[in-house]
């Protein structure tokens, strides 16, 4: 019986370098293009900062026909970037990404009078990652990398309702081999390859209907990731376009054991899939896409587009029960998507650059 590292080395991977191939494929006939090659001074830093705001807004009077309800759609998002060529040898690069909004929904009530729901959440995103390349004029550069993930609001509690602050906290650490392909001032290609050590800690209601106390588990898991990162600008440079694919192939999880020691019978009683053991261990792949269009100085379009598959949700780790059966099945079911997952938001707004 071949192991679960043979499995994936004949599949998983195979399906990593083929996409990354496609990426390299789009980009492969600009770089042949002449084109001035980007200078970074040694010792300077090169930042830049924007943040954006975009507001869609509709209302109803209580004597409205049609059934329209009104709505208030809001969105906060920042990026920024930092880097500096500290010396000969060493490229210092960081990236952030903050995101928060909220959609205002307008509710009939019974009396027939409109009145607002609670505003759920729309989107949300914490993520800031410094890469330390070494630049040696090697074709590979060495790099190490650390990356922070999170959430401003977890909204996951569907049964009671409840909400968390920054909640799961994602750290990855990683080290490997880097090429650039491409670095031109509106034109960069950025290909690295190596092993990855993740661990998150997540809070989770230890009442699953109510109550506010919360036990905090940790998880702990490392593999093999290959990150692409490319910039350009597309129609006429009009319009600016980022994408990063992300692959990552966990070859260790902490908590392992656990679904791997699960019987037919414990399976059957917690409804999990046969196969559930697998699952934390299969390939993850993100693929996240940012085009945007400066109307006038301050007002902007942007489209953004991710795609991912990640078949388990390692942050939330399988637990025992004093008995041996698992402690949380609500909360690993809900923590398995078989099929990848695809978020797009096209928003108009105010931008402001601040560097």
């Amino acid at each position: 019986m071949k192991t679960r590292l043979e499995r994936w080395l004949g599949r998983d991977l195979a399906a990593a370098l083929v996409a990354t191939a496609c990426l390299f494929a789009t980009a492969a006939p600009g770089a042949a293009q002449d084109s001035k090659e980007k200078k970074l001074e040694t010792g300077r830093w090169y930042p830049s900062l924007e943040s954006g705001l975009n507001i869609t807004q509709s209302a109803y009077s209580n004597n409205w026909s049609g059934g329209d309800k009104g709505s208030v759609v809001w969105a906060l998002i920042t990026n920024g970037t930092l880097e500096n060529q500290l010396n000969e040898k060493t490229n210092s690069k960081s990236i952030l990404k903050l995101a928060f909004g909220q959609t205002h929904q307008q509710k009939i009530r019974s009396s027939g009078t409109r009145g607002w729901d609670k505003p759920e959440k729309s989107t949300d995103l914490i993520d800031l990652e410094s890469v330390l390349r070494f630049t040696l004029g090697w074709f590979l550069d060495p790099y190490v990398s650390a990356r922070f993930e999170s959430q401003f609001q977890d909204v996951s509690d569907t049964t009671g309702g409840r909400s968390l602050f920054l909640n799961p906290l994602k750290f990855k650490e990683s080290g490997g081999v880097a090429h650039e392909f491409i670095k031109e001032k509106d034109r960069e290609l950025l290909s690295r390859f190596g092993f990855t050590f993740r661990q998150s800690s997540r809070k989770f209601f230890v009442d699953p209907l109510e109550g506010n106390e919360t036990k905090t588990l940790t998880t702990n898991d490392g593999g093999l990731e290959w990150v692409t990162d490319y910039k350009t600008k597309i129609l006429d440079d009009q319009v600016a376009w980022t994408s990063k694919l992300s692959l990552y192939q966990p070859v260790f999880y902490s908590f392992s054991d656990i679904l791997d020691g699960l019987s037919v019978d414990e399976l059957a009683a917690a409804d999990f899939p046969s196969d559930v053991a697998d699952y934390p261990m299969a390939l993850d792949v993100d693929w996240e896409n940012i085009f945007s269009t400066q109307i006038t100085k301050y007002l902007s379009v942007n489209l953004y587009l991710r795609w991912l598959y990640d078949k388990y949700d390692n942050t939330v780790p399988p637990t025992e029960a004093i008995d041996g059966a698992i402690e949380n099945p609500g909360d690993v079911r809900a923590a398995i998507r078989k099929a990848g997952q695809f978020k797009q938001t096209l928003s108009i707004g105010i931008t402001y650059r601040f560097l």
